[in-house]
C-alpha cells in the first residue's frame, strides 16, 4: 500500500487495532505508516502513530528498523505524536539488540522535567519497560523518578501541585512493576511512605497498597 493509498483508507476511519495487524504482515503498509508521520500534516498523522504504537505492543520486532523515525517523533511540536513516540520506545527497548536506545537516553528521560505533566507521565508510567530490557539502566532510572517531587508541571502556565501528585501516582505503578529487581528498594520504600499523606487520596491509597505488598518482602535494601 502506498502513502496515497492510506491517506484514504484513513478518510474512513477504520479500526486501528486491525490496521496494526495487517501492517505485522504487510511491510509496504507499514512504511507507508512511517511516511505519512513524516510528510502529512493532518490529523490522520495520529492515526499512523496510534496504529504503529498499537503494532509496538504486540511485534515490537517490525517497528524496530524504524527506530531512528520513532526516536524523532519525541521532537515532534504535536503533543500527540510525541506521546505515540515515548509509548512506541518503551515497547522497542525490549528487542533494541542494537543498543539504540543508548544514545537516546537523555531526551528520553528528560521528558520526565518537561513542564507538561502527560508528557512526563508517559515516560514514567512505561519506565518499567526500559528497565526490565536494560536492568543495567534501572539505578539511574529509578534515581531519576525519585526525584519527581521536587519537579514542577505546569496547569494553563501556572504550577500545579496537583500534577505533581498525578506523576507520583505514575511513579508508585511504575516501581510497583519492578520493585523486586531494584537496588534502591529503601529508598523506594521511603518514597512511598511519604505519599501517604497526598492530598490526593487515590495515591494515598495507591502508596498504603504498596507499603503492604513491598514492606516485608524487601531484600537487604541497598541503601
Amino acid at each position: 500500500m502506498d502513502k496515497d493509498t492510506l491517506l484514504q483508507h484513513l478518510k474512513t476511519k477504520p479500526d486501528l487495532h486491525q490496521l496494526a495487524l495487517e501492517a505485522g504482515n504487510d511491510s509496504s503498509l507499514l512504511a507507508a505508516l512511517f511516511e505519512v508521520v513524516r510528510s502529512d500534516r493532518s490529523p490522520l498523522r495520529y492515526s499512523c502513530t496510534k496504529t504503529i504504537r498499537f503494532l509496538s505492543e504486540q511485534q515490537p520486532g517490525a517497528v524496530y528498523p524504524y527506530f531512528r523515525d520513532t526516536a524523532n517523533w519525541l521532537q515532534d511540536t504535536n503533543s500527540f505524536v510525541k506521546w505515540d513516540g515515548i509509548l512506541t520506545l518503551a515497547n522497542l527497548a525490549a528487542v533494541d539488540t542494537e543498543h539504540r536506545f543508548d544514545s537516546l537516553y537523555e531526551m528520553y528521560f528528560g521528558l520526565l522535567r518537561d513542564t507538561q505533566m502527560v508528557t512526563a507521565a508517559n515516560v514514567a508510567g512505561n519506565a518499567w519497560k526500559i528497565v526490565q530490557a536494560r536492568p543495567d539502566w534501572e539505578s539511574d532510572i529509578t534515581a531519576r523518578l525519585l526525584e519527581v517531587p521536587q519537579i514542577v508541571y505546569l496547569h494553563h502556565g501556572k504550577p500545579s501541585p496537583e500534577c505533581n501528585r498525578v506523576m507520583c501516582g505514575h511513579i508508585l505503578d511504575c516501581f510497583n512493576q519492578y520493585f523486586a529487581q531494584s537496588h534502591s528498594q529503601a529508598a523506594i520504600l521511603r518514597f512511598a511512605q511519604s505519599q501517604l499523606n497526598s492530598p490526593r487520596k487515590s495515591v494515598a491509597k495507591a502508596a498504603a497498597r504498596f507499603l503492604k505488598r513491598h514492606k516485608n518482602t524487601a531484600e537487604n535494601p541497598a541503601d
